[in-house]
């Protein structure tokens, strides 16, 4: 029947119905040749009325037999299994599965409806596909737009209260008082960019930097005063050390102090007493360093790298999302440079590079 299967729905089915017209023809006339030679007297007259019996429903039964058998087979032949696949996959997309397929080889009228409908499934896995990972994106976005907030914050949150604290022990003078009013106008500064940047991004490696010329002690003092805020109540102690010159380095500042804080926190974390930031800068890159005396990093974090939502398996803080590496990473790599994780005999260390 494979060469019926070939056919068009039009002319397999009148290719049927006329074989089985041709069938019935045949069977009706094989009958009559059989009663005719029958020779039993005995039953003459139950054979003549037989006989006219039967010469009276032939076209009849023909007339409805072959038309009841013929579409049975054509659907059997035609029909069934096309029409099968699409009411299965009807019923899986309507089930939001797509992890399926239409095969149907016929290339008649349904093989083209089959065809038709497993590309639109296979469109529609794709689109499902895209969205999914435009979903799994805004996901890093807004898990690194949550994160990235706590830092400025928490610099905004003790600066205010080293202010509170020396008001309240009459402590305070213009000097120290415009030099955290001034950290604090830095970073609700910075915020506001930051809330800006995240706003119009659509995924994280769509960040822009904006590099410019930058003194490098503002830069270094800048730096060390915002990683000391971020330290306080930690009992923990940070040394920052930072060469001694008169170079302009063309970064974004806001990256390095973003990268920076980011690197000290997580630092701050696994951290037992010590941290030590150093800080370099040559004619073609800045240079961070920030190392702990803790324990070090994980197999899986040394192994995989800084990947998004990746946490060292003993991380005990729920806030801690494992977005932090993940967002130095694309930040060094923005600026043109690495981030490297190892560790060395007193804890972790991660080297960050960003070229002019």
């Amino acid at each position: 029947m494979e060469w019926i299967k070939r056919m068009s729905l039009r002319k397999s089915l009148t290719v049927i119905i006329l074989l089985f017209v041709a069938i019935g023809v045949i069977l009706y006339t094989l009958v009559m040749n059989i009663i005719r030679n029958l020779q039993l007297p005995v039953f003459d007259n139950y054979l003549d009325n037989l006989t006219q019996f039967i010469k009276m429903i032939p076209p009849y039964a023909i007339a409805v037999s072959v038309p009841i058998i013929a579409t049975a087979i054509f659907y059997k032949i035609k029909l069934k299994a096309p029409l099968f696949q699409l009411n299965m996959g009807a019923k899986r997309i309507m089930e939001n599965d797509l992890d399926f397929s239409i095969a149907y080889s016929s290339k008649d009228e349904l093989g083209r409806l089959c065809e038709s409908f497993e590309s639109m499934r296979v469109e529609l896995l794709k689109s499902n596909k895209e969205l999914w990972r435009q979903m799994d994106e805004r996901k890093h976005l807004n898990a690194a737009f949550a994160h990235d907030l706590r830092n400025p914050v928490t610099v905004l949150k003790g600066s205010s209260k080293i202010l509170q604290k020396k008001l309240t022990q009459g402590d305070l003078t213009i000097e120290n008082a415009q030099e955290s009013i001034s950290l604090i106008i830095q970073y609700t500064e910075r915020i506001e960019n930051y809330i800006q940047a995240m706003t119009s991004t659509q995924k994280l490696e769509s960040l822009t930097i904006a590099p410019s010329k930058i003194d490098w002690s503002i830069l270094t003092k800048e730096l060390e005063n915002s990683l000391s805020i971020l330290s306080v109540n930690t009992g923990k102690d940070i040394q920052v050390f930072s060469s001694n010159h008169n170079k302009q380095p063309c970064v974004d500042k806001y990256i390095i102090y973003n990268v920076a804080e980011n690197l000290v926190c997580n630092a701050l974390r696994y951290a037992k007493s010590h941290i030590m930031v150093d800080i370099s800068c040559d004619s073609e890159k800045l240079t961070l360093y920030v190392s702990d005396d803790g324990s070090g990093f994980s197999t899986a974090i040394i192994e995989n790298g800084a990947t998004p939502f990746l946490r060292d398996d003993d991380s005990k803080s729920e806030q801690n999302l494992g977005m932090g590496l993940y967002i130095c990473r694309l930040l060094c790599e923005k600026h043109g440079g690495t981030l490297t994780l190892e560790n060395h005999l007193a804890g972790a260390k991660v080297t960050a590079t960003f070229y002019f």
